[in-house]
């Protein structure tokens, strides 16, 4: 096999964002900035909206200047998550800050998904790394980014085809998130049907209590009465001999970046020395966790044992039969429980305040059929994951094996 080796600015046009302030709406037309981008896919976890005007004021289509995606460009962060690409797509319509970089490739020298793949590959990555370090502030100019190296086969067929090889992966993992989406929909909305409309098994033949409202046995309590709670804490980062160990560690990103609710690992572990020397707890397998402070109300449990950083509210439930419920009430009551955070800084919700909202707590029997019911949900979603992770890691080692001819193209 043929290759070239050149550089960014030989094989695409590179431009970036809007460079003005533009005003942030309560919604519109989305806007992303650099936040957004992540090695694993663009996080929408939390997104900024800009105004329909705006938006076809700073991103005209016919503008000489690349302010303006479109398909086949390919997006790379530049400060924060640096070189985190996206390749867009017909359906693909937003803003962008200038804190994005536009890469619009020469298609008659490199094929657009092929050079995808090549910014995600580690010897890309390595070499944007290798920038970093030499910068006083994470960020990479527009200048730099025409010097990162390309490395392509010169046939444009060849290049597609290890694009084809590489995108069936990633269409298996597009379909297990489209499954993992609709199992957890089926978990959500038989809790609503159970827990919100009463629509329960058997309701046809249940007593409700004319005052309340509710089943006759049904109860509204305190939260502290249905589960005990921790928080959790973060080693000093001066002691290395804390760090990079084998307890499972969540920080609130963790979660924000995850395609489910179930978590497989987390991206930084600390040691047991490091747990003991701080607040960070130790907290048994499917321990619901929950963000409390800055972004709040992300959710997550592990199969594992694990702990976690200071902004977090951590959720044991004193009766196991009852963690999906809960879960699904939390999830639910999310704009409540943002509702009552305080702080000037960033927002918190306390663990005091917690404590003392409600929650109706249901006869057990109908709780232990929505637990057996979400349980068998809960353990398909983990399988798939599980795939998922498999199928990213083989095809993150099929690139160099395809250039260089270890595999076939």
């Amino acid at each position: 096999m043929s290759l070239d080796i050149e550089k960014i600015g030989d094989v695409c046009n590179v431009g970036d964002g809007a460079h003005a302030s533009i005003k942030r709406t309560l919604n519109g037309i989305p806007y992303y900035t650099s936040k957004n981008f992540k090695i694993e896919g663009i996080d929408l976890s939390k997104v900024d909206y800009i105004s329909e005007e705006d938006f076809k004021k700073h991103f005209r289509s016919n503008s000489n200047a690349i302010t303006k995606p479109i398909k086949d460009d390919i997006l790379l962060s530049i400060i924060g998550s640096i070189g985190a690409p996206h390749l867009v797509k017909d359906e693909d319509d937003f803003g962008l800050s200038s804190s994005v970089s536009i890469l619009r490739p020469n298609v008659s020298k490199i094929e657009p998904q092929f050079l995808y793949y090549w910014i995600k590959s580690d010897d890309f990555q390595n070499a944007v790394h290798q920038i970093k370090s030499g910068v006083a502030q994470s960020f990479l100019s527009l200048s730099m980014i025409k010097q990162l190296p390309v490395i392509y086969p010169k046939s444009l067929e060849t290049q597609k085809r290890i694009a084809s090889i590489l995108s069936n992966y990633d269409d298996l993992i597009e379909n297990n998130l489209k499954r993992i989406k609709l199992l957890e929909e089926t978990a959500q909305n038989i809790y609503k049907e159970w827990f919100v409309n009463f629509r329960f098994p058997n309701y046809e033949h249940t007593a409700f209590d004319a005052e309340s409202g509710l089943p006759v046995g049904w109860e509204m309590k305190k939260m502290i009465e249905l589960m005990n709670i921790s928080g959790g804490g973060t080693p000093s980062t001066k002691i290395p001999n804390y760090w990079d160990g084998e307890v499972i560690w969540f920080s609130p990103t963790d979660l924000g970046k995850n395609s489910s609710l179930m978590l497989l690992d987390s991206s930084k572990k600390i040691t047991r020395e490091g747990l003991a020397k701080s607040s960070a707890k130790l907290l048994p397998p499917m321990t619901i966790l929950m963000s409390s402070r800055a972004t709040i109300g992300l959710f997550g449990m592990i199969n594992k044992e694990c702990s976690t950083n200071q902004g977090f509210i951590n959720i044991i439930p004193n009766e196991i039969f009852y963690r999906y419920y809960i879960l699904q009430n939390l999830i639910g009551r999310k704009n409540e429980i943002i509702g009552k955070a305080t702080g000037t800084t960033f927002k918190e919700i306390s663990k005091g305040v917690f404590n003392t909202m409600t929650i109706m707590k249901p006869k057990s029997d109908v709780v232990k059929l929505y637990f057996d019911f979400a349980d068998s949900i809960f353990k398909q979603i983990e399988i798939i994951e599980i795939q998922n992770q498999k199928l990213k890691e083989a095809r993150d080692i099929l690139l160099p094996r395809l250039m260089n001819r270890t595999i076939e193209v």
